[in-house]
């Protein structure tokens, strides 16, 4: 996991990303690689999103309508996204140290 002071940090504005750290305000968007189409980028943007939903659960076991519900999810904007990984991170660090 990254830094995990970042990841507790309680976030006062929307995110820009979708991965730590969080509260940036500059970063590279995702946009089309050379010769991908409008649905390969979009695809590939969303395998992405839903990649960075997963990050925080890592080892935590899933079932079939917990990962519907994290496609879901993935479709949403970057704010919402980045918000729910950021509150992921942050209730597994709690759950880790028994306290915040």
């Amino acid at each position: 996991m990254h830094n995990r002071i970042e990841h507790m940090a309680p976030l006062h504005r929307p995110p820009r990303r979708i991965r730590p750290p969080f509260n940036v305000d500059h970063y590279a968007p995702n946009e089309p690689r050379p010769g991908e189409t409008t649905d390969q980028w979009r695809a590939r943007r969303h395998a992405d999103q839903v990649a960075a939903l997963l990050e925080p659960l890592d080892g935590v076991e899933l079932g079939t309508y917990d990962r519907r519900i994290i496609d879901w999810l993935a479709g949403w904007d970057t704010e919402t996204i980045a918000t729910v990984a950021s509150l992921l991170y942050r209730a597994r660090a709690v759950d880790a140290t028994g306290s915040a």
